[in-house]
C-alpha cells in the first residue's frame, strides 16, 4: 500500500511538472487551428501542413535520434562525473552535427535542379527540430523538470505572438507561420543552452567514437521506427495531395489537428510513466499501469470524438465545419498511438528497440495499403480508417508479444468495439445534422 502511494506521488508530481511544459506547446497546435482558418485558405494550410510533414520525415534522418540517447544515458547513472557527462554530450552533439552536414550538402544539390517553394526556411527548420529536443532531454535527463516546463512555456508564449505579428498583422501568410517557428525555436533554445552550461561541456577531446557507436546502436533501429510513425501518421498526405489535391490536404490537416488535444494529455502523463518505467525494474508498476492508462485513454477518446462536431462548429470558420467527419477515427488512432507507446517502453527498458521498429514497421504496411485502397472510393475517410487501422496493428503486435500468457479479454473486445463505435458516432451525427 505504502509503495502505491509513494508511486502515485511521484507521477502525480511529474505529470503536474511536465503539464506546464507540454500543455502549452502541445495545446497550441490546437488553438491555432481557428485562427489559421480564419486568416489562410484551404490551399495555405495544405501547404504548411505538406511542409511540416516533409520536416518531420527529415530530422530524425539526420539526427538519428540521438537526443533520445542522451537522456537514456544520463538517466542510466544517479551520479555522472563531470567528463561522462562531457563525454555523453559532445559525442552525440557531434553525431547530430554530422547528420545536418550532410543533409544540407544533399539539399542544396537537390534544391539546385528542382527549386523548392519555401527553401529559404526548410535548412534552418531541420536544425532547430533536431537540436530542440537534444537540449530538451538534457534538461530531463539532468532531472530539471520545472525548466524544462519553463522552456514549453516560453516556446509557446513566443509561437502565438510571432504568429499574430506575421500572419495576423503583416500578411506573410505561411511564411509568416514558418518564420515564427524557427525564431521562436532558437530563443528558446539560447535560453537552455544557458541554463544548462552548455560550452562547458563541449569539447572535442570527449568525442567518444566507441561511445557515440553504443548510441547509435540504440537509436538506428529507432530511425526506421519514427520512418514508420510517419508513415502511419503523415505519409497519407502525400496520398492526399496525388488523388484529392492540395484543398482537400489543407481540410485533413486541420481535421487532424484536434487529436492534439488528447496528445497533451498523453505528453502529460506519459513523460513522468517512461521516467518511472526505465528507472523502476519493478515490473509489477508498468502492469498496473497499463490497465489503468489503457481503459482511461479509450473513453476519453470516445469522449472527445463524441463532442467533435460541436467544437468544429464553434471554433472552425465555414468551409472548414464538415472536417468532423473524420475526427472519430483520428481520437481513436492517436488513443492506440499512446497505449502502444506504452507498452513499448517495456522494449526501451531492455534497450530492445528492434522490437519496437518490426511492430511499427508492420503498423505502416498495413496504413499505407489501406489508404491505397480507400482513397478514391471513400475520400479523407479511407485516410482516417487507414490511420487508425495502422496503430492499432502496432498496438495488437506490442501486446502479444509483451503480454505473452497474460491476456485480458477486455482489452480485446475493447480493441474489436472500437471502430464500431467511430461508425456510430459518425452515423448518429450524420443523421442530425443532415
Amino acid at each position: 500500500m505504502h509503495e502505491q502511494r509513494g508511486l502515485r506521488k511521484t507521477l502525480f508530481r511529474e505529470a503536474a511538472i511536465y503539464s506546464v511544459g507540454n500543455f502549452g506547446s502541445r495545446i497550441l497546435s490546437f488553438l491555432l487551428v481557428p485562427f489559421y482558418t480564419y486568416f489562410l485558405t484551404k490551399q495555405d494550410i495544405g501547404e504548411y501542413d505538406l511542409v511540416i510533414t516533409a520536416i518531420s520525415f527529415i530530422v530524425p534522418l539526420t539526427t538519428l535520434q540521438l537526443s533520445d540517447a542522451v537522456y537514456r544515458w544520463m538517466i542510466e547513472k544517479k551520479e555522472l562525473s563531470q567528463d561522462e557527462k562531457a563525454a555523453i554530450l559532445s559525442s552525440s552533439l557531434a553525431g547530430i552535427l554530422f547528420g545536418f552536414l550532410v543533409f544540407v550538402l544533399v539539399f542544396f544539390i537537390y534544391n539546385y535542379f528542382y527549386p523548392l517553394q519555401y527553401a529559404a526556411y526548410f535548412v534552418p527548420l531541420v536544425l532547430c527540430n533536431g537540436l530542440f529536443p537534444y537540449l530538451q532531454n538534457i534538461l530531463r535527463g539532468e532531472g530539471k523538470t520545472k525548466k524544462y516546463a519553463v522552456n514549453g512555456v516560453l516556446n509557446t508564449f513566443l509561437i502565438v505572438i510571432l504568429n499574430i505579428v506575421f500572419v495576423f498583422l503583416i500578411k506573410m501568410e505561411v511564411r509568416g507561420i514558418l518564420l515564427a517557428n524557427i525564431i521562436a525555436y532558437v530563443l528558446t533554445s539560447l535560453t537552455i543552452i544557458r541554463d544548462v552550461r552548455l560550452f562547458n561541456f563541449i569539447r572535442r577531446r570527449f568525442v567518444d567514437r566507441r561511445l557515440l557507436r553504443e548510441m547509435c546502436s540504440y537509436t538506428v533501429p529507432l530511425v526506421p521506427n519514427l520512418m514508420s510513425w510517419w508513415v502511419i501518421s503523415s505519409a497519407s498526405k502525400f496520398i492526399i495531395l496525388y488523388y484529392l489535391g492540395v484543398d482537400f490536404n489543407g481540410l485533413y490537416a486541420v481535421a487532424s489537428r484536434f487529436p492534439v488535444l488528447l496528445t497533451v494529455i498523453n505528453t502529460v502523463l506519459l513523460l513522468p510513466m517512461q521516467d518511472l518505467i526505465l528507472k523502476e525494474s519493478d515490473l509489477s508498476i508498468f502492469n498496473r499501469l497499463f490497465k489503468k492508462f489503457f481503459f482511461a485513454e479509450l473513453l476519453l477518446a470516445i469522449g472527445l470524438a463524441f463532442v467533435s462536431p460541436i467544437m468544429t462548429r464553434v471554433l472552425l470558420g465555414e468551409e472548414f465545419k464538415g472536417v468532423w467527419l473524420y475526427m472519430p477515427f483520428l481520437f481513436a488512432g492517436v488513443a492506440f498511438h499512446a497505449i502502444s507507446g506504452l507498452v513499448g517502453m517495456s522494449y526501451q527498458r531492455s534497450k530492445n528497440t528492434k522490437k519496437i521498429l518490426i511492430s511499427t514497421l508492420i503498423g505502416a504496411v498495413i496504413s499505407i495499403i489501406v489508404s491505397l485502397l480507400t482513397v478514391e472510393r471513400i475520400g479523407l475517410q479511407g485516410i482516417s480508417i487507414s490511420f487508425f487501422l495502422g496503430y492499432v496493428v502496432v498496438f495488437m503486435v506490442r501486446y502479444l508479444d509483451t503480454f505473452r500468457g497474460r491476456y485480458d479479454w477486455k482489452v480485446f473486445l475493447s480493441v474489436f468495439l472500437s471502430p464500431l463505435i467511430c461508425l456510430f458516432i459518425v452515423w448518429f451525427w450524420g443523421q442530425i445534422l443532415t
